[in-house]
């Protein structure tokens, strides 16, 4: 049991087989779709909701909002795709890489599932609302979003961990460069968690202080994972 709470410390060179390559390559290549598509979310739900569907207020107050919009479909299959995408991660793997990976994959598959408070009574309420009550599932979805983009942030600071342990290559940027990039995008995942609790339990700042502090958060896991995924040599499909 302990194993699923060790981090992967090991940097493992790139494979020379050319099988082998070829998984690690289909690997990359998901890696590096997530962190596009998490980096592409929040603006596809805003111009969506906005530009088809005439999405009112313009934006929203949050992203967990559009589960009310016309772009409710996006939302819902945007956060599942990432969902089952982290829950296969590191599947195969008993690591503290794994452990976060799917505390990450279930707790935004939850938020797919259970919406966050109903905007005006004019919408019905859902079956999980009707089954569990609007409240119980309103928490549960915050929890649940808490807890995604926390991990999230962990799995940003051990990617920078190790990158910091690999050797340095020349024509390449820095391994300390890349341990502070990713060290960078988790504190900012951290920060945005922080915003956007200070200013939902205090009711200061901006209207749409959840939107910015949650897209912000997104954003920088996907600049993680896409820069993580974009090891442009195996991707051409070099072995070096």
């Amino acid at each position: 049991m302990r194993e699923f709470l060790k981090p992967v410390a090991a940097v493992h060179p790139q494979p020379a087989d050319p099988t082998s390559a070829r998984y690690v390559r289909s690997y990359l290549i998901m890696r590096t779709l997530v962190g596009a598509l998490a980096i592409a979310l929040p603006f596809v739900l805003v111009l969506v909701d906005g530009l088809s569907f005439d999405g009112d207020p313009f934006p929203r107050t949050s992203l967990s909002a559009y589960y009310y919009s016309g772009a409710r479909e996006l939302f819902v299959g945007g956060l599942s795709a990432v969902g089952v995408f982290l829950i296969t991660y590191k599947v195969a793997e008993a690591n503290l890489d794994n452990t976060l990976s799917l505390l990450a994959g279930i707790a935004v598959l939850v938020v797919a599932q259970f919406p966050p408070g109903r905007p005006t009574r004019l919408v019905g309420p859902t079956p999980l609302q009707d089954l569990f009550g609007e409240s119980v599932v309103g928490v549960i979805h915050f929890t649940a979003a808490a807890t995604f983009i926390m991990s999230l942030a962990a799995l940003s600071y051990y990617f920078g961990w190790r990158e910091g342990a690999r050797p340095p290559v020349a024509g390449r940027r820095s391994p300390r460069f890349w341990q502070r990039y990713h060290w960078i995008c988790a504190g900012i995942i951290v920060a945005a968690l922080a915003w956007c609790a200070i200013t939902l339990l205090s009711d200061w700042g901006p209207s749409r202080a959840l939107l910015y502090g949650e897209a912000v958060a997104v954003w920088a896991f996907g600049a993680s994972w896409l820069w993580k995924g974009l090891e442009l040599d195996m991707l051409r499909g070099g072995t070096a």
